[in-house]
């Protein structure tokens, strides 16, 4: 890392770690911003999200968009960071299929979508702390075995210096927070989550703020990428601004996936928080547009597929089943069985409809359960409808 280039930084400070070099350490939380100059783009976002509220609550069941775009989630985030899988190898294993064994990469995609869906659920029971960020942590990493991520201790804050951009430290374009340092400052960002105050700054403000330092500090060996993301929508459904956790950022922060790190860098090397804080706004507002055009695709699906039941002449049972399909989009008949409480005849011939009737389809090299997929879904989680 360019030392000279971080020395006189606004944003923080240099300090000593490995082999001779300096990792960066972020001045506590907040800033002193330009509040006319973020003005605007903050009025955008929230009205954004006040849009996405909207549509949520028209939701006969807001899962029937959460499911899928959580699934969506895991997969762009995790391939943000180089670890790639397909949809229905994803929903296969969620839907617990064991015809043959799981990838390392699945497992980990599949982490990520338990993690992102533990830590909406802790909130339960805690607030937002550093407890929840290492159960996030702790869940993505369980059982990773590749490379990159065995050596790293699940839900435990980092022990040996990281850095990014580059193989050896010497080049990198970053070195976050030494190790020694990292606990304290995590302290800190948990008690500026905590503040008495907090009110008083919106709360999508503050998770522009809270993403950049948890970032900057990078506190685990490995993960920090998806569990700073996962805290976005976690944030804000516990601050009250989303009615569901539905804001899943990776597929707009994928596109733009260089300017989110030079935004953040340059936070870190000149102070250029307005920069970051617009930037994180746009992608807010991207975010909550793609979500709502999603939901108007998943809607017109469910409403064509309820039609074609209905004008074959079905129950309000089988009727119940496609609601079903968008929170799980992949299963087994066994498992529909046990869904609609009928037997395992009575269930295949539902599934013998669905599939006549372009619903569901049975997916290949799957047996002893068979599963079926309902490929419209997939395909838009996908990102192909």
């Amino acid at each position: 890392m360019d030392k000279a280039a971080f020395e006189r930084s606004p944003s923080g400070r240099l300090a000593p770690t490995l082999d001779g070099q300096w990792g960066f350490v972020p001045a506590d939380l907040p800033p002193a911003l330009d509040a006319a100059a973020v003005f605007n783009p903050t009025v955008r976002a929230t009205q954004a999200l006040g849009e996405l509220n909207g549509i949520l609550r028209t939701l006969p069941d807001p899962y029937i968009l959460i499911y899928p775009l959580q699934a969506k989630e895991a997969l762009t985030s995790s391939s943000m960071e180089g670890t790639f899988t397909t949809v229905d190898a994803l929903l296969l294993a969620e839907a617990g299929f064991a015809g043959s064994s799981e990838s390392s990469d699945t497992r980990e995609v599949r982490n990520y979508s338990i993690a992102l869906r533990n830590a909406v659920k802790s909130l339960e029971e805690v607030p937002l702390s550093l407890r929840t960020i290492r159960g996030a942590h702790r869940d993505l990493m369980t059982g990773v075995t590749r490379s990159r991520g065995a050596h790293v201790r699940a839900g435990e804050f980092k022990d040996r210096q990281n850095w990014i951009g580059a193989a050896t430290i010497e080049a990198a374009r970053f070195v976050p927070t030494p190790p020694i340092e990292t606990a304290e400052c995590l302290d800190r960002l948990e008690r500026y989550i905590h503040r008495q105050n907090r009110n008083d700054t919106p709360a999508i403000l503050d998770a522009a703020l809270v993403h950049y330092q948890f970032e900057t500090v990078h506190p685990f060996g490995d993960g920090n990428g998806r569990v700073g993301r996962i805290l976005i929508p976690v944030m804000l459904y516990e601050r009250g601004v989303l009615s569901h956790p539905a804001l899943f950022v990776s597929p707009v922060l994928e596109r733009r996936k260089n300017e989110y790190i030079d935004r953040m860098f340059e936070v870190s090397r000149t102070g250029d928080w307005v920069g970051w804080i617009a930037f994180f706004m746009d992608v807010v507002s991207d975010t909550c547009r793609e979500t709502i055009a999603t939901a108007d695709r998943l809607l017109a699906m469910r409403e064509r597929y309820r039609q074609s039941l209905q004008g074959a002449g079905r129950s309000a049972l089988l009727l119940s089943v496609v609601d079903r399909l968008f929170t799980h989009p992949v299963f087994s008949i066994p498992q529909l069985a046990e869904h609609l409480c009928v037997t395992y005849p009575a269930a295949q011939k539902h599934v013998a409809l669905l599939t006549s009737l372009d619903i569901v389809e049975e997916i290949e090299g799957t047996s002893y359960p068979k599963f079926f997929a309902a490929r419209g879904v997939l395909n838009t989680i996908a990102g192909q409808a």
